[in-house]
């Protein structure tokens, strides 16, 4: 539990640092979230896992282009309305949130 704990604490905290730091160098961060995106995808692959992951990562953008077009807000850096980045971190979000609510719901149950 704590070891899973610690890699998704790791993802979050690593994926956070990035774009606040390279959010200026879209394409670095589009690598950075690409070589993550893999490694999430080796380590949770289910296809409960991948259907997380990939639905949020074309849905997810989909809302915020709506949103932009629409004049709610807008990136700084954006390819098409949205940063070439921002799929990629959908995808790792919405497999962080599955897995780390689930370590969290299963830490107190006893084997």
């Amino acid at each position: 539990m704590k070891k899973e704990l610690a890699f998704e604490l790791g993802i979050y905290i690593l994926c956070t640092a990035l774009v606040g730091t390279l959010w200026n160098k879209p394409v670095t961060l589009t690598i950075c979230y690409v070589v993550i995106s893999i490694l999430v995808l080796m380590k949770w692959h289910t296809k409960n896992d991948l259907l997380f992951y990939f639905i949020t990562f074309l849905l997810g953008p989909i809302g915020e282009s709506v949103a932009i077009y629409l004049g709610a807000w807008k990136y700084s850096k954006p390819l098409y309305l949205i940063p070439s980045w921002l799929p990629f971190l959908w995808g790792i979000c919405a497999l962080f949130l599955k897995h780390i609510s689930e370590t969290i719901l299963t830490s107190g149950k006893k084997p």
